[in-house]
């Protein structure tokens, strides 16, 4: 690979450049088809290692023996104590587990999402229905989604553009994934019901901006690599115009 930037993918996928080189890779990547190519490598490689960390753990045994080595002197003692310290350690690892198949569910989430993205991002055809209008994206969904809903009101003279949308997968669930252009960079809007999916807040700083929420029973997500301050302004008119 030839391009100058090809050093700096890594970097720019994990978020580790500098705010302003991170905004100028992110135009770049737009129109360099091969580091396109070498962000979605990148990310799948992220993905396949957090899938194998799901499918491998470490078994009793193994766990029991690096316990002994760390704690060699450790004895036995009498029984009620070992009740106390059993029955402390099952709340502590019921509280434990629940964190984390919480926060692992989100995180997961939050992943496939920032997936899907990059891959817009990749594809020369981003979406399946090509149209600035929202009085003729909006129809296109109609039988391909269980739900419905309003689309975000810009101002006249607002940098975001309607590019088109498409339909999505998110835990074998369908959803709507909206593309928006503002100025260099390109948004994405993904809708799900808020029973498929699960997770909400935001998060910064990394390659990506993700602004999630849920709304009338269903999720939000908002997922670029423009500003926060773009993406906290996308998800205001989706909140006013999606307001009962």
């Amino acid at each position: 690979m030839s391009c100058d930037w090809r050093e700096q993918v890594d970097l720019y996928v994990d978020g580790e450049l500098e705010p302003a080189s991170q905004q100028a890779f992110s135009g770049h990547v737009q129109g360099c088809s091969d580091c396109a190519t070498a962000v979605l490598e990148q990310l799948e490689l992220k993905k396949a290692v957090r899938l194998a960390g799901k499918r491998f753990t470490a078994p009793p045994d193994l766990y029991a023996s690096v316990r002994r080595q760390i704690h060699p002197e450790a004895r036995a003692t009498r029984g009620w104590s070992w009740g106390l310290v059993s029955a402390a350690l099952i709340l502590f690892i019921a509280l434990g587990f629940g964190w984390y198949a919480r926060s692992h569910s989100e995180n997961a989430t939050l992943a496939e999402l920032v997936d899907l993205h990059v891959n817009m991002l990749a594809s020369p055809n981003p979406v399946d229905v090509i149209s600035s209008d929202k009085h003729t994206v909006k129809p296109w969904y109609q039988g391909k989604l269980p739900f419905t809903f309003n689309f975000p009101n810009p101002a006249a003279n607002s940098p975001l553009t309607l590019i088109g949308g498409k339909v999505v997968y998110v835990q074998h669930s369908p959803g709507a994934e909206l593309v928006y252009q503002v100025r260099l960079h390109k948004i994405s809007v993904f809708v799900f019901q808020a029973r498929d999916v699960s997770g909400a807040g935001s998060a910064y700083g990394s390659a990506f901006t993700v602004n999630s929420w849920q709304q009338n029973g269903l999720q939000y997500s908002v997922v670029t690599d423009a500003s926060k301050e773009d993406a906290e302004q996308l998800r205001a008119l989706l909140e006013e115009a999606n307001r009962q």
